[in-house]
């Protein structure tokens, strides 16, 4: 292959038009998520179907997701990116580990709610892995707010992956009491 290798957590559902961008430019691109019409739907949306790795398997089963990162790994060769949309830390820690062992250096681009901007655990990755932040905010359409929508946040994902920022919100945080649904 290209020697280019992306992995995408969560990347069937909000972030598919991130996983589509990855193989729009090259990249191999190994997506981990549970729905195998899912996984079809994005092979069939992308102009380039061969570079999708279909990883499915359900991010908090942690020996069957190590199992198919490293052999994704071994298939596809080192990952040098990783967006992750999962609020499950172990499962981050164990692909940082996993990415590590075959990486000099990788970047994560860890995707947060509104909430984790505020209130946030704390999370143990390896020296060579560059952490970036994405918090995903909301939209305030004069007295009415609203939930980003997926084509928005893979847009600002894919803006922050492009601009290297070390930290982004898509949409706004502020005020915090506008956020739908409060």
């Amino acid at each position: 292959m290209n020697g280019k290798h992306a992995l995408v957590i969560g990347g069937t559902g909000m972030l598919k038009d991130v996983s589509l961008w990855f193989a729009d430019n090259g990249f191999v691109v190994s997506v981990i998520g549970r729905g195998k019409s899912k996984h079809e739907d994005m092979k069939e949306s992308s102009l380039h179907p061969e570079l999708i790795n279909s990883l499915m398997v359900d991010y908090k089963s942690q020996l069957l997701l190590k199992d198919y990162v490293r052999s994704a790994i071994e298939k596809y060769g080192p990952i040098s990116i990783v967006v992750s949309w999962t609020p499950f830390l172990p499962s981050i820690e164990l692909i940082d580990h996993i990415v590590s062992e075959k990486s000099q250096s990788w970047k994560l681009y860890q995707i947060k709610g509104s909430r984790r901007y505020f209130e946030d655990g704390s999370l143990k990755l390896s020296s060579n892995c560059i952490h970036r932040n994405i918090y995903l905010g909301f939209v305030i359409n004069n007295d009415t707010s609203r939930w980003l929508t997926n084509k928005e946040i893979a847009n600002g994902v894919i803006k922050s992956i492009e601009e290297e920022c070390s930290e982004s919100i898509i949409g706004v945080l502020h005020p915090y009491e506008k956020r739908p649904g409060y």
